[in-house]
C-alpha cells in the first residue's frame, strides 16, 4: 500500500451496523465506505493530492493512482527476478548485517555475477571449438574443502539440460546468465520491498516476516554452499594489492608521450638543429600550484568581504527603515478613511462588551442548543432595548436565565465526570454533604458577611454559607429551584456569592480539573472576581431587582456569566479543537501554495525544454538544407 506523508496509510474499517440495503460512498481506490458525503469528498481529494509516495521505489509527491501504478510496475519488475536469485540475495540481508543498502547493493551485484545458485536457469558454454551455448538449471553445487575462500572458477555446478535428463558438471567460468537478470535497479527494488530498518544501534536491515516465510530462508535445509566468501575478501586481491604497493607488477605501464621537438630557422634560411621542449620541473610546478591556489583563494576573500559589506548595508538599511519616528517626521503618511458611525443606544464604553455577549451566542449557538428558549436567535437590536428597560418579560431576562440553566447543567455534569475520575484511579472524593454544611451555618447570608470573611483572611468561609444556603434552608440544592422572572434575582445573588464555596469542606479533585480545566482553580472564577472587584453591585441584587439596575451593571452580569462558562472542559475543548483546526487549514494552504509553485517551475522547465528541443531542431534543418544546397553547387560545377 503506498505511504501517505511518508507514513503507512491504515484505511477505515467498515461500520459494524452497515445494513445490506443502506446507501452508501464507495471509495474505488481505498476500498473504504463513507455514509458522509463529505467525508467520501475529502478522502477523494486526500486521493488526488501529491502527498503519497511509493512503498517500493521511494518515489514522492504523487497522488494515491499514480503510487498504486508505480508499485504495480515495480512488483512486476521483481516477477522477473528468478526465485533463486531472490533467496540467494534475500539470504545474504537475512544472515548478515548491513547498514547501507547503497553499498550492499554494490557488493551483492560483485559476489553474484561469478556465481550461481540451485534452482536456476543458466547458459553453458560448450568446449567445443564452435561458440554454441545450451541451456540447462543447476542442481547442485560442489566447493573444495579446507580453504577459506572459493574462487569462482573453482567452485563445480551440476547442471540439468533443458528438454533432456542428461546432466553436466562444469566450472563457474562456463556459466551465465540470462540478459537483464541481475542488474542494479532490480538487486536495489528487492532489497527496498523485502528488509525494513530495525531499531538497533547502530540500525541495520533485516528481511520482512512475509517475505522470510515466501522464500522459506528460516528453513532448516536452506544453505547456500559458498555464503561464507560474501565477507571474506579474495586472495588474488590481497596480492593485487601488495604488488601495486611495491612495484606495480601486473599493471599496464602508461605510455610515454613522445616529445615535441623544436626546430629553429636562421637568417640564411637553413634549418638548426631541433631543440627539445623546455621541461618544467617539480618545483616550479609545485610554485604554479600554489600561486594559482592563492589567487583563488584570494578573489574568494574579495568576494565574502563584498557580500559582507553589502548584507552590512542591507541591515543598516532596515535598521534604519524599522526605526520608530514621530508622525510628523513621517514622508509618506496617508490620511485614514472616515470610518462608519455605529448607532447605539447604550454608551460607547458599554459596546465592546454588547459584541462579546453577540459573539459567544453566534459562536457556540450551535453547542448550547439555543433554538428551544431563542427561536430566532438572540437578537442584538432587542438585546439593546432590554438593556435600557425596566420591564421584566424582555429578552435579557431570558438570557440571565438561560446562562444560570447552562451553568448549573455544565456543574453537574462535570460533578459526575469527578466522580468516574476518582473511582477509575482510585482517589478518595467526598461530595459534600448536608452536615458539613451545617457545621460553618450562620441565621443569614448578606454580602456584608462575605465581604467581613474576605477581610479578616477567609476568602472562602461567606461563599459556602451562600453555597450551601438553600441546602439547609430549603432544603434543596440551589440548582434544583425553579428560575423565572420572579426568582432570578435571589438566585444570581447566590450564585454570586457561592462562588468558590462548592469545594469548601471536603476534597475535591484537584488532579481532574488540572488535566481538563487547565490547572483551574476557584481563584479563576468569573464570579469570584466580580465579588471582589465590585461588592456593591451584590448589594444592589440584595436590595433591588435585577431588572431595574443600569445597562452597565447588566452588561457586566451578562459577561461574568459568560466567562464563568468557558471556563468549564466542554468549552475548552471546543475551542482547543477549533484552533486545531485553523492550524491545520494553514499547514493545507501552505502546502497547496508550495505544490502550486512546483507545479508552475515543472511547467515552465518544460516548457524550456521544448524551446531548446525546437531550436535544436530548426538548426538542424538549416545544416540539412545548407548541405543540400551545396552538394547541388557541386555538381553544377562539375558539369
Amino acid at each position: 500500500m503506498p505511504l501517505l506523508r511518508k507514513k503507512p496509510f491504515v484505511p477505515l474499517d467498515l461500520p459494524p451496523d452497515l445494513k445490506a440495503d443502506e446507501e452508501v460512498f464507495l471509495n474505488v481506490l481505498t476500498k473504504e465506505i463513507f455514509r458522509d458525503y463529505e467525508e467520501y469528498f475529502r478522502r477523494s481529494i486526500l486521493c488526488n493530492s501529491l502527498v503519497w509516495s511509493c512503498e517500493y521505489t521511494g518515489k514522492s509527491n504523487l497522488t494515491l493512482p499514480e503510487a498504486l501504478a508505480s508499485e504495480s510496475e515495480a512488483a512486476e519488475q521483481l516477477d522477473k527476478m528468478p526465485i533463486p536469485l531472490q533467496q540467494g540475495i534475500c539470504f545474504i540481508i537475512h544472515k548478515n548485517k548491513i547498514s547501507s543498502l547503497t553499498a550492499f547493493v554494490d557488493e551483492v551485484l560483485t559476489f553474484y555475477r561469478t556465481r550461481f545458485l540451485i534452482g536456476e536457469r543458466v547458459e553453458i558454454a560448450s568446449s567445443g571449438k564452435a561458440a554454441t551455448k545450451q541451456e540447462g538449471t543447476v542442481v547442485n553445487i560442489e566447493v573444495e574443502q579446507g580453504s577459506a575462500y572459493h574462487h569462482p572458477n573453482h567452485i563445480l555446478y551440476t547442471c540439468t539440460l533443458t528438454g533432456s535428463d542428461n546432466q553436466i558438471t562444469v566450472t563457474g567460468n562456463k556459466l551465465c546468465r540470462a540478459r537483464a537478470q541481475l542488474t542494479r535497479e532490480r538487486v536495489k527494488l528487492l532489497a527496498k520491498c523485502s528488509a525494513k530498518k530495525v531499531s538497533t544501534d547502530p540500525p541495520l536491515y533485516a528481511v520482512k516476516a512475509e517475505h522470510i516465510d515466501r522464500l522459506k530462508l528460516a528453513d532448516e535445509n536452506f544453505t547456500i554452499p559458498y555464503i561464507g566468501d560474501y565477507s571474506k575478501p579474495s586472495p588474488k586481491m590481497n596480492n593485487k594489492r601488495k604488488s601495486r604497493d611495491t612495484e606495480g607488477e601486473g599493471y599496464a605501464q602508461p605510455q610515454q608521450k613522445k616529445k615535441k621537438k623544436l626546430k629553429k630557422k636562421l637568417p640564411n634560411g637553413d634549418v638548426d638543429e631541433p631543440l627539445e621542449e623546455p621541461r618544467i620541473t617539480a618545483e616550479e610546478r609545485r610554485k604554479m600550484v600554489e600561486e594559482e591556489r592563492a589567487r583563488r583563494r584570494k578573489e574568494k576573500q574579495e568576494e565574502k568581504e563584498n557580500q559582507k559589506k553589502l548584507q552590512q548595508a542591507e541591515q543598516a538599511f532596515q535598521r534604519e527603515w524599522m526605526k520608530i519616528r514621530e508622525d510628523l517626521q513621517l514622508t509618506d503618511s496617508k490620511e485614514l478613511p472616515l470610518f462608519p458611525v455605529v448607532n447605539t443606544a447604550l454608551p460607547v464604553s458599554l459596546f465592546g462588551d454588547m459584541l462579546q455577549v453577540g459573539e459567544f451566542f453566534h459562536l457556540f449557538g450551535e453547542h448550547v442548543d439555543l433554538t428551544e428558549d431563542f427561536p430566532d436567535g438572540v437578537q442584538m437590536g432587542a438585546l439593546e432595548k432590554s438593556l435600557m428597560s425596566s420591564k421584566q418579560n424582555t429578552i435579557f431576562g431570558d438570557t440571565v436565565i438561560f446562562l444560570l440553566k447552562l451553568i448549573f447543567a455544565l456543574q453537574e455534569e462535570e460533578d459526575e465526570e469527578e466522580e468516574k475520575f476518582a473511582d477509575r484511579y482510585n482517589i478518595n472524593y467526598a461530595p459534600p454533604t448536608l452536615n458539613q454544611a451545617q457545621l460553618i451555618m450562620t441565621p443569614s447570608v448578606t454580602w456584608h458577611s462575605v465581604v467581613k470573611e474576605q477581610s479578616r483572611g477567609m476568602p472562602w468561609a461567606g461563599a459556602a454559607q451562600a453555597c450551601y444556603f438553600t441546602q439547609y434552608y430549603l432544603g434543596t440544592p440551589l440548582h434544583n429551584l425553579q428560575l423565572d422572572s420572579y426568582t432570578v434575582t435571589e438566585i444570581l445573588r447566590l450564585h454570586i456569592l457561592g462562588a468558590g464555596g462548592r469545594n469548601s469542606g471536603h476534597q475535591y479533585n484537584p488532579r481532574w480539573r488540572f488535566n481538563h480545566r487547565g490547572m483551574y482553580s476557584d481563584y479563576d472564577n468569573p464570579c469570584v472576581e466580580l465579588r471582589n472587584r465590585d461588592p456593591s453591585l451584590i448589594g444592589m441584587l440584595s436590595m433591588s431587582n435585577i431588572f431595574d439596575l443600569p445597562p452597565a451593571s447588566k452588561l457586566t452580569i451578562l459577561v461574568t456569566l459568560i466567562g464563568e462558562i468557558l471556563t468549564y472542559a466542554q468549552f475548552r475543548e471546543i475551542i482547543e479543537e477549533a484552533i486545531d483546526g485553523s492550524r491545520d487549514a494553514k499547514k493545507e494552504w501552505k502546502s497547496f501554495g508550495t505544490e502550486c509553485q512546483r507545479k508552475e517551475k515543472e511547467e515552465a522547465a518544460n516548457r524550456y525544454r521544448e524551446w531548446i528541443a525546437s531550436r535544436i531542431k530548426i538548426k538542424e534543418e538549416k545544416k540539412k538544407k545548407k548541405s543540400r544546397l551545396s552538394e547541388v553547387a557541386q555538381d553544377t560545377d562539375l558539369d
